[in-house]
């Protein structure tokens, strides 16, 4: 079968980003007091899988892919699976530490060796509607971490398009209207990347973890943190007029086929 590559509408991942993730989802926070610690960055895998081999794939990825990856000293791996959206789609969300990386075999090779990294390909391919790549980076300024050590069971992804010229307008509306307004509304948790490379430019991913379904009835973060109709309007209107919402979803983590845990520096 040939695998194709399908235009990303970011599932998860984004969490997911992605991912965020995306989590994921999140990076490292390094660096000494007065230094500035590196980008956070992501690498990111968004694979549809063929419904009646997603056994197959899964097993592939719990049984050689995940400990050949931990062999090779990847310090941790999150899966999400897809709970709107695209069914039968899984993205995989590993730490990049920078762009050098992506110069020397990769993880599964050191892991498995020329040989077998090929006949692990040909088993996993058969399984593969398309694939989908790309990097994503740790908006710590529009993000709110709490340092939390427990993977999130679901959580909410957006994607934004910000329109050229307006990232600073965004970025503005961000931390002026919707994260103050989180933080009363008791989100400890919310992570936002910039899409580096495998999206057009000017594309954030936003994530934010939640416990179960039920959360999604209650009523939008903004209400929640006490603001009138009205004035949800006008901060909706203030971000509409520089962002679009190109992808709303839900994902679920998938501990079967995830190991690690990220170092999360908390911000809040």
């Amino acid at each position: 079968m040939r695998t194709t590559r399908k235009t990303l509408l970011v599932s998860g991942a984004a969490v997911v980003l992605a991912a965020g993730v995306i989590w994921t989802i999140m990076g490292r926070a390094q660096g000494g007091a007065g230094q500035q610690p590196p980008p956070q960055r992501n690498a990111v895998t968004v694979t549809q899988v063929r419904p009646d081999m997603i056994g197959t794939y899964e097993d592939l990825i719990k049984n050689i892919a995940n400990p050949a990856l931990q062999k090779a000293g990847v310090p941790w791996r999150w899966t999400w699976a897809t709970v709107s959206g695209q069914g039968f789609t899984r993205i995989s969300v590993q730490p990049l530490a920078n762009y050098a990386q992506l110069d020397q075999p990769g993880a599964l090779q050191r892991g498995l060796g020329p040989e077998g990294v090929a006949n692990y390909n040909a088993k996993l391919r058969p399984t593969i509607v398309s694939t989908h790549n790309y990097v994503e980076t740790l908006r710590q300024d529009l993000s709110i971490l709490s340092g939390s050590s427990t993977p999130p069971a679901f959580a909410v992804v957006q994607v934004f398009q910000v329109a050229p010229g307006k990232g600073d307008e965004f970025t503005s509306s961000m931390t002026e209207d919707y994260l103050p307004n989180y933080r009363k509304a008791g989100v400890r948790d919310f992570f936002a990347f910039a899409v580096n490379f495998g999206a057009p430019g000017g594309r954030i991913l936003t994530l934010r973890p939640i416990g179960k379904y039920a959360e999604l009835d209650q009523p939008g973060l903004l209400n929640r943190a006490g603001l009138s109709e009205e004035a949800t309007d006008k901060i909706a209107a203030r971000r509409a007029a520089v962002a679009s919402v190109i992808d709303n979803e839900t994902v679920r983590f998938v501990p079967e086929l995830s190991f690690g845990m990220p170092s999360v520096r908390a911000t809040n």
